[in-house]
């Protein structure tokens, strides 16, 4: 059974396509081709659509529900989810490594990872992986 696509009233086919045009990012682009293809034609197919632009169905509602609560803003959001920026977690400046460090500089014994951590969420009350605190302790 075919599925109805509803999307809130944001802007009109004649402003998706000049907002289409100045769009420079492929990725969201993307997503806007296939909002516009869906208020060209509000009676299109899920199945259509999706053939389309070769995505899933997850996917495109996905889509569909970000351009409902937001427009074009929430459709071109940046996505929370993934790998990150690469700068880092916030959490953890590079205060609290160089702080370990000196900790370990100072103390006879051979540290282990898990004293490491135990170190951090003692001291900051922030629990960090073995291997995250290896990398950060690299880059000092």
């Amino acid at each position: 059974m075919a599925r109805n696509i509803n999307l809130k009233p944001h802007d009109t086919l004649e402003q998706w396509h000049d907002n289409i045009k100045r769009t420079r990012n492929n990725e969201h682009k993307l997503k806007m081709l296939v909002i516009e293809k869906i208020l060209a034609n509000p009676n299109v197919l899920a199945k259509e659509v999706q053939d389309t632009f070769f995505i899933s169905p997850r996917t495109m509602y996905n889509w569909i529900n970000a351009y409902n609560d937001g427009g074009l803003k929430g459709l071109t959001a940046k996505s929370k989810k993934g790998r990150g920026s690469g700068k880092g977690n916030k959490k953890l400046d590079d205060e609290v490594f160089f702080r370990l460090a000196e900790e370990m500089a100072k103390s006879d014994k051979r540290w282990r990872g898990k004293d490491k951590q135990a170190w951090i969420e003692k001291k900051y009350g922030i629990k960090v992986s073995e291997q995250g605190i290896a990398y950060r302790m690299k880059k000092i």
